[in-house]
């Protein structure tokens, strides 16, 4: 063809080769090794003083105020028994009766009511003569008796009721003259009876004994 008339040329046109990034290597860090301390350190003192225990500190002066209380003293034996003798003799002869209402004749009761002649109860009403007893009702010249009702000339009996002449009975009911029983009813002399027998001869026995109704 003539010069004027050349086709295109469709080879691709050479690739453009691009420089490479240099390269730069780190050196490795030089690893050193630490011997081992032979011997132990002693810690130095501390700077903060710690303070332990009800302690005022007195930040302006930087002084500190002890405020536990002193230690127990230390009794010897007869130092002990000297003092408790006192308390006990002032007990015996303080004898006003704390929280108690119209108590009559009464010393050392506590919280008591209408009560008469009575001596170092708690908590007891209407009783008459009764002695170191708590939560009685009712009841008269009983000594040592508690949580009781309608007791008389009874000693250390707990949780009964109507009892006569009895000892160390606990949760009886109407029992006359017994000694020792518990959750007992109706017995004379630790003999078990019936209701009505029971009555008959109680009836007997206390105009018998002279005691009161």
């Amino acid at each position: 063809m003539a010069d004027g008339h050349r086709r295109p040329d469709h080879r691709p046109a050479p690739a453009v080769r691009r420089p490479e990034a240099p390269t730069f290597h780190r050196a490795a860090p030089e690893r050193r090794v630490v011997a081992r301390p032979t011997g132990i350190a002693t810690p130095r003192e501390p700077s903060v003083r710690v303070v332990t225990g009800p302690m005022f500190i007195d930040t302006a002066s930087g002084t500190f105020q002890d405020r536990r209380p002193p230690p127990p003293p230390v009794l010897s034996r007869r130092e002990f028994e000297q003092e408790l003798s006192r308390l006990v003799r002032a007990f015996a002869e303080n004898e006003e009766n704390p929280g108690s209402v119209s108590c009559t004749g009464c010393r050392r009761c506590v919280s008591c009511m209408f009560c008469e002649g009575c001596e170092e109860c708690y908590r007891s009403t209407h009783s008459r003569r009764c002695r170191a007893s708590s939560h009685l009702t009712h009841c008269a010249d009983c000594d040592g008796c508690h949580d009781s009702a309608y007791c008389v000339r009874s000693e250390n009996c707990t949780r009964s009721n109507y009892l006569v002449l009895c000892r160390s009975c606990s949760e009886c009911t109407y029992c006359f003259g017994c000694v020792g029983l518990a959750k007992a009813d109706f017995h004379i002399l630790n003999v078990k009876y019936t209701r009505a027998e029971y009555f008959r001869i109680v009836e007997s026995l206390s105009a018998e004994l002279g005691l009161e109704r």
